[in-house]
């Protein structure tokens, strides 16, 4: 990660505060270990990333390939979504990937994401050294909100 590397409890105090140090401002930008609940193993991280007028914010993760296809990305995928809507109050959420990235996009789709966007050779892959096509997805609280009272009912 960009902040680290970090020992246990430098990482712990960087994901649990909710003050900027720096501008002593509420928190806009989260970072988050995925953990595995069962072992503690950590298997990946992610986050959400608030713009300046904070309501609008970029999901991102990552897991281990061992922990793909396990519905790891979808939980904490929906999780993040939860934080930002009913945490943070967020307005709209929004995620990119690689638009031949069919997990992610998965879970973008299982959180009732809408592709909105496909930005032509916008993405650098550096595996295949060469520039791919990036895909966005996106979802408002007012639809977040509606699903979850309609699946309530």
């Amino acid at each position: 990660m960009a902040w680290g590397p970090n020992d246990e409890q430098a990482t712990r105090n960087f994901i649990s505060h909710t003050i900027d140090n720096a501008t002593r401002e509420p928190r806009r930008d989260f970072d988050f270990a995925v953990v595995l609940s069962e072992t503690g193993a950590v298997i990946g991280s992610c986050g959400i990333y608030a713009d300046d007028a904070g309501d609008t914010a970029e999901l991102g993760w990552i897991l281990h390939t061992d922990h793909w296809k396990h519905g790891y990305g979808t939980e904490l995928g929906g999780e993040l979504i939860r934080f930002g809507f009913e945490e943070l109050k967020l307005r709209r959420i929004f995620a990119p990937c690689a638009a031949v990235n069919y997990g992610s996009r998965r879970v973008m789709e299982r959180n009732n994401m809408r592709r909105e966007a496909t930005h032509v050779k916008a993405f650098w892959a550096r595996v295949d050294n060469e520039w791919i096509d990036e895909a966005v997805y996106a979802i408002l609280a007012e639809e977040w909100f509606r699903d979850r009272y309609v699946k309530a009912i």
